[in-house]
């Protein structure tokens, strides 16, 4: 399960990577006979328009030996540098944006969390019924502190989610409007789809293990103990728990969440347009957000139950029956029927619509500083 995911990281890093060197691959650097990605360092080279890159190639005459050579290969040209430009600002305003707007609405995220995990038996009191009587509950018993519970490895976590998240979706736009022969705002709404699709893709890289952490925490508070403890108890695997549950639950939501921001922004930006007034407005990408979130999470509610609940195994109160997606969804089934799959349902949408419009206008914001 591990391997998979670290190929995928590995595979970012590359394209990272020849992002930084503002050529069009890694292959333009290296002769046949070096390696397809050895360069150390770079530095100006004496010959005008060329820069010099050092390397490990491989040496011919002693068996697995390498030295350190140096070639001078053409410079990025200044197109090139604002592409690798553009894409480092978007990846940096979408993971500080994340960060912001994630530790802004963590209580509703932690009220949603426990509502999700408990298991509802017959003629037991129900400890957590509502976003505001959980938020209320968790204040008086565990302190305000307690309502954060699991937020460092969201904070850990966000630059890295956000960057992703955001900067795959703007970078697979600008690609499909420069295929299309078109700007990122006229895309059709099928390209957006895909774009979004991409997005959440790429996040489920962080989102997981991120999440594992964080659902041990807000379930089991001072128990679960800090994020080294739970890293070093779980391990790769372990972290990785329930992370097809994310697969399930992400890619539609962030397919769903931006095409319609991107559709809703842009209608709204016409409107002003046509009344004459500015086209970029702080409040047109909160109401997008606002817009987009609701639908986004309310329709993926179910997937998050099953996420919330497969990742929530090693709670004392998660049950011993709960061993893949087919087994916790029979047992949601049991408890509450279609009701069960939408527990939550008012904690996961009054978080993740505030908190994606948030995310959005601070990104719009940063990205144009």
């Amino acid at each position: 399960m591990a391997f998979p995911r670290l190929a995928s990281l590995l595979g970012l890093a590359v394209i990272f990577a020849q992002l930084l060197v503002g050529l069009e691959g890694v292959d333009a650097l290296t002769p046949q006979h070096s390696l397809a990605f050895g360069w150390l360092a770079r530095d100006q080279s004496q010959t005008p328009g060329t820069i010099k890159v050092d390397r490990l190639v491989p040496t011919p005459q002693q068996n697995g030996a390498s030295r350190l050579a140096s070639i001078a290969v053409p410079a990025p040209s200044p197109l090139q540098m604002q592409v690798v430009f553009d894409a480092v600002r978007d990846f940096l305003a979408g993971g500080i944006a994340g960060g912001l707007a994630s530790t802004i609405v963590f209580p509703i995220d932690l009220a949603k969390s426990r509502i999700q995990n408990q298991v509802i038996v017959p003629g037991q009191e129900i400890l957590y019924t509502n976003v505001i009587q959980t938020i209320g509950k968790v204040a008086s018993q565990e302190g305000i502190l307690g309502l954060y519970k699991g937020v460092a490895p969201v904070l850990l976590g966000a630059l890295p989610e956000g960057a992703l998240e955001i900067g795959t979706n703007n970078f697979v736009r600008e690609q499909l409007a420069k295929f299309r022969g078109t700007s990122p705002s006229s895309l059709s709404l099928s390209d957006e789809v895909f774009a979004g699709s991409c997005a959440g893709f790429a996040q489920i890289l962080v989102t997981s293990p991120m999440e594992r952490v964080k659902i041990l925490q807000q379930v089991m508070g001072a128990k679960a103990g800090s994020v080294m403890d739970i890293v070093r108890q779980q391990g790769v695997r372990g972290l990785y728990k329930g992370s097809r549950s994310c697969w399930l639950r992400d890619i539609p939501f962030a397919a769903l969440y931006f095409s319609i921001y991107a559709q809703t922004r842009k209608a709204l930006q016409d409107f002003r347009v046509s009344r004459g007034e500015a086209k970029d407005n702080v409040l047109d990408d909160l109401v997008a957000g606002l817009v987009a979130g609701v639908p986004a999470a309310g329709l993926t509610t179910p997937f998050d139950v099953i996420k919330t609940r497969l990742q929530a195994m090693d709670a004392p109160a998660a049950g011993a029956a709960r061993v893949g997606i087919r087994t916790t969804v029979s047992q949601l089934w049991k408890e509450a029927g279609v009701a069960g799959f939408f527990k939550g349902f008012n904690g996961r949408v009054g978080r993740i619509a505030p908190q994606m419009a948030i995310c959005l206008a601070l990104f719009e914001a940063l990205k144009n500083l």
